[in-house]
């Protein structure tokens, strides 16, 4: 009888999630190689959910603060944190969709990087906002960072094969 060692356990399981399996009729990966960035699908995977998880920290940064510290500091009505929810929401909808034409046309890593630079602007400025309308203006802008959502879910599937596609979607993303 042999004894389950660590070397038994991590053969093939751990050399998948290390290296890359690539289906040599599509050049995608069948495999998740979480543990290495030493290749393109291995780099590809994890800056796409880095890109995602960082635009989702700035999208739902606003949330917490408007009921108590943003209506307060700017004298808002209930009516008008509600509008700078729908002004965000709205943003996010429109945004999906030019998204996914632009994602077709560019590409997915290209159309992230520019949704993270458009949204990264507004992130920085949510300080100086001082009137309802500055705060409808950085939230339609922030409610663009929720399009990343589109080119990471496509960025995933230029490089990974649909056996294991949906595992890295749900790794990471949440929407």
């Amino acid at each position: 009888m042999s004894t389950l060692t660590l070397s038994n356990i991590s053969g093939a399981w751990y050399a998948s999630l290390r290296y890359p399996v690539v289906n040599p009729t599509n050049r995608k990966c069948s495999t998740i190689p979480i543990f290495s960035l030493n290749n393109q699908y291995s780099r590809n995977f994890h800056l796409s959910w880095l890109g995602l998880f960082v635009a989702f920290l700035s999208w739902f940064a606003f949330s917490p603060l408007i009921p108590d510290v943003i209506k307060t500091d700017l004298k808002l009505t209930s009516e008008e944190i509600g509008n700078s929810n729908i002004v965000s929401l709205c943003a996010t909808l429109v945004v999906r969709i030019i998204s996914g034409l632009l994602v077709d046309r560019y590409g997915p890593r290209k159309v992230m990087a520019g949704l993270l630079i458009i949204g990264a602007i507004p992130s920085g400025l949510a300080g100086t906002v001082s009137t309802a309308n500055g705060l409808y203006i950085v939230r339609f802008f922030i409610g663009i960072l929720g399009a990343t959502f589109v080119s990471c879910q496509a960025w995933n599937t230029v490089f990974f094969d649909k056996n294991v596609v949906g595992t890295g979607e749900i790794l990471f993303k949440k929407s």
